[in-house]
């Protein structure tokens, strides 16, 4: 007969996993009811394990006859055959008589006796044996044995377009050594309620599969099926016959509740597939050959994913394969044969994104002996120094990582939103019972998926989570502080929501809980002590660098921006008005403190307001009507303050429209009544020395201020929010420290694990920052990451003379230069920006904050007309925030021209 196969159709990520689970379904089976066959039925409160031994005896975790005869098959129908032609047939009792004299650990005695007697008769492989097994069968009334039915599973995978070719597959296949009709009937609805599983994730095509049998079986069979649904799996005690058998797998498998999905209390609705299969071992007798048959059932239901992880890790047999081999096999058939579009799952190595193609490794933040990578790494020819790898993305069939003999988990676990159907039990798996257990056992371990952005830092944050006990939210902000080569976790919310739904504690009634608030005191407790942590650090000897380099770094930018980058080879260079108001900003900040001190209650945006109308006043903008504001009978002179004595600080340097505008108006702006509509650039550049109070005193309550400063001239929200993010981004940088590189493992510079520490606290010290707002923060830095000095992507971040358009392209300057020498090359690049003076004065506040005053380019601050004043206004707003040299309202001071030269 000529067969027309139908081709098979295109499974998606859900139908391959399950495709993948038949195979290693029944091979799992198989070795958790070795132990137990033709032994005492165990009892309900017995847990079964593959600890070996049976008739064998056999290893811990491998199969018997019941997998490797199914493995026979596996190796036709992995071609892409069709199995109901006589070529396939012969090649599979070709491959049985091969195992036989050369594999098999037990053998039935009803498949020995057939393939002996086809041995001996010679001729045509397939149609001898079907010949041996007609005769048996015809003369024995107990021919209808399970040897069929516990390897029929693969069967079904070849013929996943056809249920009815798939039933003359079914026939044709059982028929080698297992002709009797219960035989055929029974591997046709087993093959049916496969196929049905891994299309359409149910159990329904068992009893779908009655309208493939001859009409005359179907009510015996429907009856059978009824039976199995009432009664448990230890009532079919006959299960070396072939209906015994399929009854007592049914049983075990529809009698077993489905889980609910409680991923804080652990429960999880693939826990099914090995429940179920438990209860199939304890059926009792042919406890193998019955778990085999239940496997790849389940496996096919609840997909590879849905397996647990020790029992892939341990399973394996003859002819040498394991997990992988299984999968590969499964796979093949059920794709007709063919691999992917990259080679899998055949492929010696898979081939790496080109996204990812820089190889490396960074440290777990909470265990240094778990090391998070990415597949580039695993191809390296250098040798990685762990004992063992989890692989979280597909992986080709060569060792893991060239030349070593190491212990290899592989998760089937996808980047993509909607195509694991396992998702939360996966996590809790490859984090439970992989990292915990290798960790446990005293090994290093390689955490990687394919580029180390998504999958990678999920599990790795529930391993926190499980080891330490830190909360999910700490503990995906740790991680995207060490992982700032890319961070792509946010764009696959469903994993970021598993995470946080498996790490949130179980309430009594089952559901996830928060925690309960903590007591005011202690809240207050610790902002205290943190207070006195950020102070700490501006007593370090290297701090006045750090904030001198801020401005400074402020400064040069502007100047440089502002002449395109081509400044004059001598002679002084002339500050910009983005300088000149940021001088105010840091008196008026200073002026803040002190009237804090002394008057227990201060607002610094008006005091900051102050020191803008004394600018404007020395500018010449309506200086009468300023004078009229702030002076009253017996004031001393106005403008005040040392910086009102600073020539330069009344010449005219550029235009601020915005800021003009707003300090003509009677009343100051707020973000509840704003005076302008401006989202201009000077609304950032003018803020950046709240920085300072940012990382040296309350951060928390700095924002809020570099908010309302913002606020003070400039209108638009975009504008406001981008001035507080600056702050907090060179906040980052002045607290900084240099990390030290090693051969291996690759440390962020300190500038790019800077910024990245502050786009994670972001959310936690300004409750007004948008999600879209630190997307766009992510997105700039990652585009320094992939593609540094780039000055399109300059002109496309920073297209514009905004405030946000100014803090993108100086993030992305300062990630694409973030080496101490090359602050020069960060600020002529950044001059190239389409408004290069907002540009560079960004990336120069950014770099001089990380690596101080030193680092900034001396012959362009030797040469700055402003570059005493803004050092003398650094150190003192140091000293202001560390000694307080006023005093205060109860206290003396050790300065007392403090206040003479900062008025509060």
């Amino acid at each position: 007969m000529v067969h027309a196969r139908k081709s098979q159709p295109c499974l998606d990520s859900l139908g391959a996993d399950r495709a993948a689970g038949v195979l290693l379904g029944a091979a799992v089976g198989d070795a958790l009811g070795v132990p137990y066959e033709f032994a005492a039925r165990l009892r309900e409160d017995q847990q079964p394990q593959m600890i070996g031994g049976g008739l064998g005896p056999y290893e811990p975790g491998e199969y018997s006859d019941d997998t490797q005869m199914q493995l026979c098959i596996a190796d036709v129908a992995a071609t892409g055959a069709d199995l109901r032609t006589p070529e396939a047939l012969d090649q599979i009792a070709a491959n049985f008589q091969q195992w036989l004299s050369g594999g098999a650990t037990d053998v039935g005695s009803q498949t020995r006796t057939v393939l002996d007697a086809a041995r001996r008769a010679g001729g045509a492989p397939g149609a001898a044996l079907f010949e041996a097994a007609r005769g048996f069968t015809a003369g024995n009334d107990r021919a209808a044995g399970n040897g069929s039915l516990m390897r029929t599973g693969i069967v079904a995978l070849a013929h996943l377009g056809d249920a009815a070719e798939m039933a003359q597959a079914a026939t044709a296949v059982s028929a080698l050594t297992h002709p009797d009709p219960d035989c055929a009937d029974a591997c046709v609805l087993w093959c049916s309620g496969i196929r049905t599983a891994v299309l359409k994730g149910t159990f329904d095509g068992v009893r779908a599969g009655l309208d493939l049998l001859p009409a005359e079986r179907r009510g015996v069979w429907a009856r059978r099926l009824d039976e199995a649904e009432a009664h448990p799996p230890h009532h079919f005690g006959n299960n070396g016959w072939v209906v015994h058998a399929l009854q007592a797998a049914w049983s075990a498998i529809t009698r077993t509740a489905v889980p609910e999905l409680l991923p804080a209390k652990g429960s999880f609705p693939t826990q099914h597939f090995h429940l179920a299969l438990e209860a199939a071992v304890r059926a009792g007798t042919d406890t193998d050959t019955v778990a085999a048959i239940a496997g790849a059932l389940l496996g096919a239901r609840w997909g590879c994913s849905g397996i647990p992880f020790q029992w892939q890790q341990s399973v394996h047999g003859w002819p040498g394969h394991r997990q992988a081999d299984l999968v590969r096999l499964a796979v093949l058939t059920a794709r007709g044969g063919s691999n992917d579009d990259a080679g899998w799952p055949s492929a010696q190595r898979m081939p790496i994104p080109p996204q990812s193609s820089r190889a490396f490794a960074i440290h777990h933040p909470h265990d240094p002996g778990v090391v998070l990578g990415n597949l580039a790494l695993t191809q390296r020819a250098e040798p990685v120094p762990v004992d063992a790898v989890v692989s979280l993305c597909r992986v080709g069939t060569e060792p893991i990582l060239p030349g070593s003999d190491i212990e290899h988990v592989r998760v089937w676990l996808v980047d993509s939103q909607g195509h694991n159907a396992n998702l939360h039990y996966v996590l809790d798996q490859a984090a439970r019972q992989v990292l915990l257990r290798l960790r446990h056992a005293g090994k290093r371990v390689l955490l990687h998926c394919a580029a180390g952005q998504s999958r990678t830092p999920a599990v790795a944050a529930l391993y926190s989570h499980l080891a330490t006990g830190t909360d999910a939210e700490t503990a995906l902000n740790d991680l995207r502080r060490v992982l700032t080569g890319g961070w792509h976790l946010d764009k696959h919310p469903e994993m970021q929501d598993a995470v946080h739904a498996l790490a949130t504690p179980a309430a009594s009634d089952g559901t996830s809980s928060v925690s309960r608030p903590r007591e005011v005191e202690e809240v207050r407790q610790e902002r205290e002590a943190e207070s006195e942590r950020q102070i700490e650090f501006l007593k370090e000897k290297w701090a006045a660098s750090r904030v001198r380099g801020l401005l400074l770094g402020l400064a040069v930018g502007d100047t440089l921006g502002a002449a395109q980058g081509k400044l004059p080879a001598e002679g002084t260079l002339r500050a910009g008005v983005s300088t000149q108001l940021a001088c105010f900003t840091a008196e008026g900040t200073i002026r803040a403190c002190v009237r804090g001190d002394h008057r227990g209650l201060c607002h610094p945006p008006s005091v900051v307001w102050h020191a803008y109308c004394r600018w404007a006043a020395l500018q010449g903008i309506e200086a009468e009507r300023m004078r009229r504001r702030w002076v009253t009978a017996g004031d001393e002179e106005w403008p005040d303050g040392w910086l009102a004595q600073v020539p330069v600080l009344a010449q005219r340097r550029g235009s601020a429209p915005a800021t003009v505008a707003a300090l003509s108006k009677i009343e100051q702006g707020t973000r509840e009544k704003p005076t302008t509509t401006s989202r201009g650039c000077h609304a950032l550049t003018r803020t950046f020395p709240v920085a300072v109070a940012v990382a040296g005193h309350d951060p928390e309550y700095w924002v809020r201020q570099a908010r309302e400063i913002a606020a003070l001239t400039h209108g638009d929200p975009a504008a406001q929010s981008a001035a507080a993010q600056a702050t907090v981004l060179a906040a980052h940088c002045l607290t900084s420290t240099p990390e030290v590189q090693e051969s291996l493992f690759v440390v962020q510079s300190q500038v790019r694990q800077a910024l990245m520490d502050a786009i994670h606290a972001l959310p936690d010290i300004d409750p007004d920052l948008s999600s879209r707002e630190r997307v766009q923060l992510i997105k700039a830095l990652e585009q320094a990451d992939n593609h540094p000095a780039d000055p399109k992507r300059l002109a496309h971040l920073a297209p514009d003379a905004t405030a946000p358009s100014a803090l993108f392209g100086g993030l992305y300057v300062a990630a694409s230069f973030p080496e101490r020498d090359q602050v020069g090359a960060a600020l002529r690049f950044a001059a190239g920006a389409p408004d290069g003076d907002s540009v560079a004065c960004v990336t120069g506040a950014l770099l001089g904050a990380a690596h101080g005053a030193e680092a900034l380019p001396v012959d362009l601050v030797s040469r700055h007309e402003l570059a005493w004043v803004l050092d003398t206004l650094a150190r003192d707003l140091v000293a202001q925030i560390v000694d307080r040299p006023s005093g205060g309202e109860y206290l003396g001071g050790w300065d007392p021209h403090w206040r003479g030269r900062y008025p509060g």
